[in-house]
């Protein structure tokens, strides 16, 4: 049974669909936050609208989330 187990590849490649699923948000969190950094560098005042940048990041993190709970649907 172990050697049937081990040769099963469906966790090998849930790891590495949720790597590549988890890369994307990764990324759009860190090219917002960037945006927003720059922005606030620019002009101190824009600093107020933070709020709006962090339901944003919610969004992008809920596709993460997603990419998550795929692994136990499939």
């Amino acid at each position: 049974m172990f050697i049937a187990e081990a040769t099963d590849l469906t966790v090998l490649a849930k790891g590495i669909m949720m790597g590549f699923g988890m890369l994307g948000p990764a990324i759009g969190i860190g090219m917002i936050g960037m945006a927003f950094m720059n922005a606030v560098g620019r002009n101190p005042e824009s600093s107020k609208y933070l709020g709006q940048i962090l339901v944003i990041i919610a969004i992008v993190e809920l596709m993460a989330l997603l990419v998550f709970a795929s692994l136990f649907i499939i």
